[in-house]
């Protein structure tokens, strides 16, 4: 097998991307893509909900960012599995499967997928640009999309840094967030007691949704599976052992992956149910919160992390916008057109002068509501023998995903109810 080609995922335009960091140091093959699967997991989105659960609601909500987090590496293993084995994204196998009226759906499903997504990331970073340099949103807004342009743009001797840029602010969100909670007042033994499932009350309902849209993202799945992909011609490993051994190291690279974006959740909670209620009303007053309770450096550190996760995520989210144009339209669309378009609902969203951090909640909602138009093609793939082969689904692990499944419509389904 060809470990030059075999062991590096591709671009979004088909060729195999290149994995040494920094142009030096060469990372594990299955590690890098769930690093950069593991950034739609600290989008400004999880910003919005966990800050507003945890200054809201305290510890009760952290049993539904473990859940989450749990079901992620369940649900992201799946993914990247699945463009592993057969060198194709979801995205091109659910056009393959479902063609028609069916290929339409599941296509604007995945388009309105990218389109909430990439209104937190816009939303978040101008958020985060107002609060560290009061920039305007709308200014903010132009900003964040110019910085990914020219991210993507970015080679130096022909080599695209997009990875090594990616995983740089990866670092530094899970640093800032880090900080926040050495420096925050901790009740261990509430914290541990939150791991119990408990109760969802008035606005906990909607939270829970968002937490576990923020958490799960449907779009991740397609980033993920893209990033994953192996051979040009889509062929498999060789040989049976060849295929344990990357599904083995595939669990191992998402585990360590999710745990990451996990603990990164839990921070957002632990350090915001030490602020004042009314600090949940917004990533602006858990901010001013923070300064007032903490410190300066403290809030700076928070505005920071937010603004990495802003840079991060849209770099990820122009990715996945091409993945999911390639696989269901077939053609790739310029990564300027798309980002002109991302923009857009954002601009709009300011423009108006809707709250932004209840944009970022309620994009998390709609998120929650779209993943099972995504999980259930992933699971039916996978647990599918003629294109898994030797790496088709365990029935435990079809079981699980099952049940996630199940418990997220069953959420949503509990949000609808409370609400009428």
């Amino acid at each position: 097998m060809d470990e030059q080609v075999a062991q590096r995922p591709r671009r979004t335009d088909g060729r195999p991307a290149d994995h040494r960091l920094g142009g030096t140091l060469r990372a594990p093959r299955t590690l890098v893509p769930a690093l950069l699967a593991a950034i739609a997991y600290v989008d400004p989105g999880n910003f919005g909900v966990n800050i507003s659960s945890g200054a809201q609601h305290g510890y009760a909500l952290v049993w539904v960012v473990v859940f989450a987090s749990a079901s992620a590496m369940v649900i992201q293993y799946l993914a990247a599995k699945l463009g592993m084995v057969t060198g194709k994204s979801l995205a091109e196998h659910s056009a393959e499967r479902f063609p028609g009226v069916g290929r339409l759906l599941l296509w604007g499903q995945a388009e309105l997928v990218v389109v909430m997504t990439d209104l937190a990331e816009i939303v978040g970073g101008a958020i985060a640009l107002r609060l560290l340099f009061g920039m305007p949103l709308t200014a903010g807004a132009v900003c964040v999309t110019l910085f990914s342009l020219v991210v993507l743009a970015l080679k130096v001797r022909g080599r695209s840094h997009f990875d090594s840029v990616v995983l740089v602010l990866l670092v530094v969100i899970i640093a800032s967030l880090l900080w926040q909670v050495l420096v925050a007042e901790v009740d261990s033994a509430a914290l541990l007691a939150s791991v119990v499932p408990g109760p969802l009350d008035g606005s906990a309902a909607l939270l829970a949704v968002g937490i576990v849209g923020a958490t799960v993202m449907p779009h991740a799945l397609h980033f993920h599976s893209a990033a994953s992909r192996g051979h040009d011609d889509g062929s498999a490993p060789a040989s049976q052992a060849d295929r344990l051994r990357s599904g083995r190291r595939t669990v191992r690279s998402v585990v360590l992956a999710m745990t990451v974006a996990g603990f990164a959740n839990v921070s957002l909670v632990v350090f915001s149910a030490a602020l004042p209620a009314e600090a949940g009303a917004s990533i602006e007053s858990a901010h001013a919160a923070l300064g007032a309770h903490t410190g300066q450096l403290a809030a700076t550190m928070l505005a920071v992390a937010l603004l990495a996760s802003g840079l991060a995520s849209t770099l990820v989210g122009v990715q996945t916008g091409d993945v999911v144009m390639q696989g269901f339209g077939r053609r790739p669309i310029p990564p300027l057109l798309r980002r002109l378009l991302a923009v857009v609902p954002a601009l709009v969203i300011l423009g108006l002068g809707v709250d932004p951090t209840s944009a970022l909640v309620w994009s998390q909602v709609v998120l929650s509501f779209a993943l099972p138009g995504t999980l259930v093609p992933l699971l039916l793939f996978t647990r599918d023998r003629t294109v898994m082969g030797v790496l088709v689904n365990h029935r435990l692990t079809t079981a699980a995903a099952a049940v996630i499944t199940t418990v997220i419509v069953g959420l949503c389904g509990y949000l609808v109810a409370t609400s009428l």
